[in-house]
C-alpha cells in the first residue's frame, strides 16, 4: 500500500483524519498547523513546497487555483458530508487512488474522489 503525507482542509472531520492515520498516512489538519481561515493560496503553496497532498471539498477555490502552483496533488470531494457519513469508505477511496497512481501520479492534479468513491462503492 502506498502512503502519503496529507493535509486536510479546515472542514474535514477528525474521524476521517484518524482513519487515514490508521492506514499509515501522515495526516495533519490545516486548522491545527496554521489556525483558522488560512488562505487557500497559502495552503496550496505550503503543500507544494512540502510534498503534501491536500484533501478538500472546496472545489470553487481549488479547481482554478491548482493551475497557479506546483503542488503534490489535490484530492477533491463534492459531497461535503461524506467524511462524516462514510469516513471508512472515503478512506478506502483515498487508499485506492494512491494504490493506483502513487504519490507521484497525483502531483499537480485534481483527483475527483467522488468518482472514485462511486466506482468502489457504487
Amino acid at each position: 500500500m502506498t502512503t502519503a503525507r496529507i493535509l486536510l482542509d479546515e472542514h474535514v472531520g477528525r474521524v476521517f483524519e484518524r482513519l487515514l492515520r490508521e492506514r499509515g498516512h501522515e495526516v495533519e489538519q490545516a486548522k491545527d498547523r496554521f489556525g483558522e481561515y488560512t488562505s487557500d493560496d497559502a495552503l496550496l503553496q505550503w503543500c507544494g513546497d512540502n510534498g503534501v497532498v491536500l484533501v478538500t471539498n472546496n472545489a470553487s477555490d481549488f479547481e482554478p487555483l491548482h493551475r497557479e502552483h506546483d503542488h503534490a496533488g489535490v484530492l477533491l470531494y463534492y459531497e461535503q458530508a461524506l467524511p462524516d457519513t462514510d469516513p471508512e469508505g472515503l478512506a478506502r477511496t483515498v487508499d485506492e487512488v494512491f494504490n493506483q497512481y502513487g504519490t507521484d501520479g497525483v502531483k499537480n492534479e485534481v483527483v475527483d474522489l467522488g468518482e472514485w468513491y462511486e466506482w468502489l462503492h457504487g
